[in-house]
Formats: C-alpha cells, sequence, structure tokens
C-alpha cells in the first residue's frame, strides 16, 4: 500500500515516513476543526442555561451585530441602543430557542436584529433626521479607509432610505454584511429565489432613486 501510493505521488524520492507525518498533520487540523465546530453548537446549546455560555456569544457576536445595525440605521448611538435591544432579547428568549448549531443561533440573531431595527425606524419620527446627522458624521477619512472615497455616501444612503424597510434589510445584509443568500433567506424567513427577486427588484428602484436624486440637481 505504501510502495503504491509512492509510485502514484511521487516516484523518486517518496518517503513514507514523512507522508505518514504529513496524513497525520492534516488528519489532526481536520479534527481540530471539527472539534473547534462541536464547542461552539454545545456553546449555544449550554447558553439557554448558562449565564456565562451566554456571556461567551455576546462577546464573540457583539461587534457583528453592532456593525449591522449601525449600516442599517446610520448612526453610531442608536445602534448602540438597538444592539443593546437586541442581546437583551436575546437573553430574554434563549430558553425556548430551539436551534442546536452555532449557524442555526447565528441565523436567530441576525432575524432578531431585523425585527429590532425595523421596530425602531418604524416607531420613531426622526428617520430623516437620523439620516440627516449620519451622513455629516461620515468622514473624509473613514471612507477612505475603506477604499471608496470616490462613492457619494449621502446620496446613497438617501436612496437606500427611500426603500421600504424590508428592502432596506435585504440591502444591508447582502452587501453590508455579505451575507450568502441560503442565511438572507433562512433569517427573513423567505426562499432563496424570493432573495434573489426581491433584491434584484430593489437593486432596480434603489438605481431609480439615485437617477432622480441626480436629475433633481439639473
Amino acid at each position: 500500500m505504501g510502495a503504491a501510493f509512492c509510485t502514484i505521488f511521487s516516484p523518486p524520492s517518496c518517503n513514507i515516513t514523512a507522508v505518514r507525518a504529513i496524513i497525520s498533520v492534516t488528519m489532526v487540523g481536520v479534527m481540530a476543526k471539527t472539534v473547534r465546530q462541536t464547542e461552539d453548537d454545545d456553546l449555544v446549546v449550554q447558553a439557554r442555561t448558562d449565564a456565562d455560555a451566554l456571556g461567551r456569544l455576546y462577546e464573540m457576536y457583539y461587534e457583528r451585530i453592532f456593525r449591522f445595525c449601525v449600516h442599517r440605521l446610520f448612526y453610531r448611538e442608536v445602534a448602540e441602543d438597538v444592539t443593546s435591544t437586541v442581546f437583551l432579547e436575546v437573553a430574554r428568549r434563549i430558553r425556548s430557542f430551539r436551534g442546536r448549531t452555532e449557524q442555526d443561533f447565528k441565523n436567530w440573531l441576525y432575524a432578531v436584529a431585523v425585527n429590532q431595527a425595523n421596530a425602531y425606524i418604524r416607531k420613531t419620527s426622526r428617520r430623516r433626521r437620523l439620516f440627516a446627522r449620519a451622513a455629516e458624521s461620515l468622514s473624509a477619512s473613514s471612507r477612505e479607509t475603506d477604499g471608496l472615497s470616490e462613492l457619494d455616501w449621502p446620496r446613497l444612503y438617501a436612496g437606500i432610505l427611500a426603500l421600504r424597510p424590508e428592502h432596506q434589510t435585504i440591502v444591508t445584509l447582502r452587501f453590508f454584511e455579505n451575507l450568502p443568500f441560503e442565511q438572507i433567506a433562512q433569517i427573513l424567513d423567505i426562499t432563496q429565489t424570493t432573495a434573489r427577486v426581491t433584491l434584484h427588484r430593489v437593486l432596480n428602484k434603489l438605481r431609480e432613486n439615485l437617477q432622480k436624486s441626480f436629475e433633481g440637481e439639473t
């Protein structure tokens, strides 16, 4: 078996000891990855009854959910408040959460964040002022850091804000969070086809909004 392996993969200088070492290291890497995934899955299950486990999930996902809220609400202070509300809601409902994997938890967490962000937008009468303050807070340095200084961010955000809240959510999840359609569909409880078709229509609408914005200046 070893000789045949050598003949196929490295005829002149195959060292069977080295090959076994490579296989061993590779398997250890695979096993380590599997263990790490299992530990994260176990953490999700433990979090239902263990405050420390829930705290670790909070630390793992706070920055990601905060970033989503910033992109969704455009203003850091508001995003901080909504992010806190998201994790308070998670803490309140974690005992009834029935998911068993980290991916299950991640999808649920995003779904809670989507609902809380939409709830804030619905109840606030300061939506336009919120955007105006956010547009002013976009410093040139932050735009240059992202390598996107050529974009007219205030105009882009204004175009996004003209969309329906559920459509804003799809745009944010896809382009700011870089989530695949499969995960977006799970978070929003829709099919992947619906997610793709909706995004296509939303982008056309966003393009129209931006075009009208430019035409209004001529």
